[in-house]
């Protein structure tokens, strides 16, 4: 048995049933937290959504369940504005998969605990992984494979009617450029591939973007139908790759990147968060790292490692300077970033874990109007609503 740790936050509510017990991406609107399932490596879980009635976040309760057809891994979902959810439809690699559908389904959530399917966008390939949406802009991107290009890249959509996507354009980094129809399909070798993984996150006309082995990228996006690369920098090698999100820092010239601790094998000096320096933005230059006790993590059982971030990171308010990380077998954490040069932490929440249960692997998080945070874990434990009271 494995302790509950918490420091500055309070448990007030848990849901077993979170995401069939695998969680992936969590979305929180009207009162329902919306959990996508990363089922698909292993057989005996499922893949789809379930939606959950938070409004009492001392007693969450499951309201609706979506199973995933066969061979679509379906774990990524984003609120699109209108009362619209897309979900996406990613293949697998199984038999099931050669006749999927590969894209985002479209649903209506007016009512939130009676989603309803109401349309599909088809896109090539694969299918999409951790995609984002921007409200503000009205454009969602998306991380797939595309005609004369080697691996994922991004997608603008103009989403102004939700229901009816539009493409904006398509870019990649240079070197992902070929003739043909060029490489699709999941990244291979994991760790070393240079592929979108997402989601892009945009700040006034720049966009910043993870691809996985081939580093980060600022992205001059004032014309999203022709974006142009302005600097980029990988560290992979020496490091592990596998990058998996880059956030800019408020106003400030400071990037969050997280390198995604991977399921076979952890790294000891490797996958963990950085603060990169983007002051001169065409040679963005780490400047720190940060990771959590390593003695007393490491060997826990599962992944050690960074994963996934609260998408916005403000400089003002009661979470100024704050960074909230999923560490996988480390629970959740909260480090200080106030100090670029010397992130620190300053709370964390492990759940406890019973005897005969898997270690936690604290997967994703996300927030709602209320200042509430959703932890959601992929190894059967559920979703935990905390609040932060650091």
């Amino acid at each position: 048995m494995q302790s509950e740790e918490a420091r500055h936050f309070r448990l007030l509510g848990h849901d077993p049933s979170a995401a069939f017990g695998s969680g992936s991406l969590v979305e929180v609107v009207n009162g329902h937290a919306f959990v996508g399932s990363v089922g698909g490596s292993d057989p005996d879980k499922t893949e789809g959504f379930t939606v959950h009635d938070v409004r009492d976040p001392r007693k969450p309760r499951k309201v609706f369940e979506f199973k995933a057809p066969p061979g679509v891994h379906m774990h990524k979902l984003r609120y699109a504005g209108e009362n619209i959810l897309y979900v996406n439809s990613e293949r697998l690699k199984n038999e099931a998969a050669k006749t999927a559908r590969s894209g985002f389904y479209i649903f209506d959530i007016s009512n939130p605990a009676s989603p309803r399917e109401i349309g599909f966008y088809d896109m090539p390939g694969s299918g999409p992984h951790r995609f984002g949406v921007d409200l503000k802009r009205k454009v969602a991107l998306m991380p797939n494979d595309a005609e004369g290009w080697n691996k994922r890249v991004i997608w603008t959509l103009d989403i102004k009617d939700p229901t009816k996507p539009d493409v904006i354009g398509i870019w990649g980094l240079p070197s992902q450029k070929t003739d043909g129809a060029g490489e699709g399909n999941d990244p291979q070798p994991a760790e070393t591939t240079c592929t979108l993984h997402g989601p892009p996150i945009i700040r006034d006309n720049r966009m910043f973007a993870a691809f996985w082995g081939g580093g980060v990228a600022i992205i001059d996006c004032t014309d999203l139908s022709s974006m142009d690369l302005v600097g980029h920098v990988c560290w992979s090698p020496p490091f592990v790759g596998a990058t998996h999100t880059a956030c800019p820092v408020g106003d400030k010239p400071y990037l969050v990147v997280t390198d995604e601790a991977r399921a076979k094998q952890n790294y000891r000096d490797s996958q963990f968060m950085w603060i990169v320096d983007i002051r001169d933005e065409t040679r963005p230059t780490p400047i720190s790292t940060w990771f959590p006790d390593r003695d007393k993590y490491f060997d826990r059982g599962g992944r050690f490692g960074a994963h996934n971030i609260l998408e916005a990171i403000s400089t003002e308010g009661p979470w100024a300077n704050t960074v909230f990380i999923t560490y996988f077998n480390a629970g959740l954490r909260a480090v200080d970033i106030s100090d670029p040069l010397r992130p620190a932490e300053k709370g964390c929440y492990v759940p406890s874990v019973a005897d005969g249960q898997k270690m936690v692997q604290s997967n994703d998080i996300g927030a709602d109007d209320r200042g509430l945070i959703y932890l959601i874990d992929r190894a059967g434990h559920g979703m935990h609503i905390l609040e932060y009271t650091g």
